[in-house]
Parts: C-alpha cells; sequence; structure tokens
C-alpha cells in the first residue's frame, strides 16, 4: 500500500448544531467518513487516514465539545449523526462509506438510520448494541480515567485497548497510541459531556431493522470493554449485514487486525465484497 496523502485540510462548517472542525484527506476518490470514539478528536486516527486517502477521499470529524467543534447543542448520539451527515453534504458528497469505532459506531448506526441516502456502506467496529450492566461499569471506569493527568489517563486506557500480547510485540506502536489518547485539558469538559449521555442508556436494536445498507461489523474476541457477543447483536439485528470476529484482538480491533483487516474493509467500503 502506497502512502497516500501526507497531511490533511482543515475545514470548518457551521452546522444546525454549531461548528464541527473535521479534515479531508485526499480528493476525487470515492468518499469515507471516519467516526472516532468517546472524547476523540481527529487526532486519535493516527495514520490510518493517510493509508485510506490511497483509496478514498476520508473525511474524520470532532465530535461536539472537543477539538474544534467546540459549545453549540448539547452532545447526543443522534446529534452527533448530524454533524456527520452535514460535513458529507459540506464537501458536496451524495453519500459516503461511513466506519465508526466504538462510541463513532453508535454514532454511524444512527447517521445510517436518520440519513439513508448518506450512507452506502456501514462499518461498525468494537460497539455495542444497548447498554448493559457491564457497559455501566464500563463507563464508570471512563469517569474515573478522566480524572487522572492526560498523559497517565492515556497509558491506562492502553491496558484495555490492546491485548497483552499485541502491547507486547508492539510497544512503540502502544505508546504512539497512548499519547493519541490522552485527552487534552480543554476537551475534558466536552468529553465529561459525551460520557453523561452515554451513562443514560441507549439500544439501537430498534432502529437497526431499519437501515438496508450493507454493513461490515467487527469485534475483537478478547474485546474487554465491549463483550463480542454484544457487538454481534448489532449484526444480527441489521438486515444486510455480515459479523467479523477477529481472533486475539481487545478493544483496538483495527489496529490489532493489521493490513488483513484493513485490506477487508477497504474492499467492503468500495462494494468489492
Amino acid at each position: 500500500m502506497s502512502k497516500g496523502q501526507l497531511s490533511p485540510q482543515r475545514k470548518t462548517l457551521r452546522g444546525p448544531r454549531g461548528q464541527v472542525g473535521y479534515e479531508v484527506w485526499g480528493a476525487g476518490k470515492p468518499p469515507l467518513l471516519l467516526v472516532a470514539g468517546l472524547g476523540s478528536r481527529t487526532t486519535l486516527w493516527g495514520e490510518l487516514p493517510r493509508l485510506l486517502s490511497e483509496h478514498f477521499t476520508v473525511l474524520a470529524y470532532d465530535h461536539r465539545g472537543v477539538g474544534r467543534s467546540p459549545g453549540g447543542a448539547p452532545f447526543t448520539l443522534a446529534g452527533s449523526a448530524e454533524d456527520g451527515a452535514a460535513v458529507v453534504a459540506a464537501e458536496g458528497m451524495d453519500s459516503a462509506a461511513v466506519v465508526g469505532v466504538s462510541m463513532g459506531g453508535l454514532v454511524a448506526c444512527h447517521l445510517a438510520f436518520r440519513y439513508p441516502s448518506r450512507v452506502h456502506r456501514l462499518v461498525v467496529a468494537s460497539s455495542a448494541a444497548r447498554l448493559t450492566p457491564h457497559g455501566e461499569r464500563v463507563l464508570a471506569f471512563f469517569a474515573s480515567i478522566f480524572k487522572l493527568p492526560p498523559e497517565e489517563a492515556g497509558q491506562a486506557l492502553m491496558a484495555f485497548a490492546f491485548s497483552p500480547q499485541f502491547t507486547d510485540r508492539f510497544p512503540g506502536f502502544v505508546d504512539t497510541a497512548a499519547r493519541l489518547y490522552s485527552l487534552p485539558p480543554e476537551d475534558l469538559p466536552g468529553a465529561l459531556a459525551q460520557l453523561a449521555h452515554l451513562r443514560q442508556g441507549w439500544d439501537l436494536r430498534p432502529i437497526l431493522g431499519h437501515i438496508r445498507c450493507p454493513a461490515l461489523v467487527i469485534a475483537g474476541e478478547l474485546d474487554p470493554l465491549v463483550s463480542a457477543a454484544y457487538t454481534k447483536e448489532i449484526a444480527d439485528a441489521l438486515p444486510n449485514a455480515r459479523f467479523r470476529l477477529v481472533p486475539g484482538a481487545a478493544h483496538s480491533v483495527l489496529a490489532e487486525g493489521g493490513s488483513e483487516l484493513l485490506q477487508e474493509i477497504i474492499r467492503f467500503c468500495l462494494g468489492q465484497s
């Protein structure tokens, strides 16, 4: 795989819910929208947008309350889906393949349900169909983690983001990921607002049956934050989905799946599988 575009265009739009900061990698290729997880700026994606820009025009946006999406309406999953749809529209694109991870997978499902004409392929990774008692404990854990200094919080999260085997094989990669996961102090209020919304609960199952586009749902076999069984509930409820379990992977399944999984996602989003 070639290097793709070396750096993104950084843009903002004024949407109905407030300012949305986003990035564009590449041009003139099939559109792909990345939707990140809890408290995440576009920087969380690391090298992934650059790699994908060989094949796609890649869009990625900051969730409400963090990065370059400050203020505006309070964060909700449906509201973040509206922000994502606004980014696709602002770039003059009719629709995009949408890839959402963790909380971003919940947003991606809302986007596909509420704006079906904007989503022609859906990828959901490491996401739970509903908030379970285990999920409530995970969110309480995040509330505690967010109280730590940013660097300590990033390092602590790595114990759950990657499997022990992956961490031991690629310690430099995980150290880089820890820095990307470190929450800047100015983003803390926005991240806590996102967390508070999630702790109110969610259940995607009533809307999943209405999503008709092809979907690829991915889970890490050893994900300690979101059980693969709860991710599979999303695949089971979607009318046109297939489920992909990545053996030995934890929560950061896109990274642990390596080039094989990345190529599978690329082929799927291009409509080649």
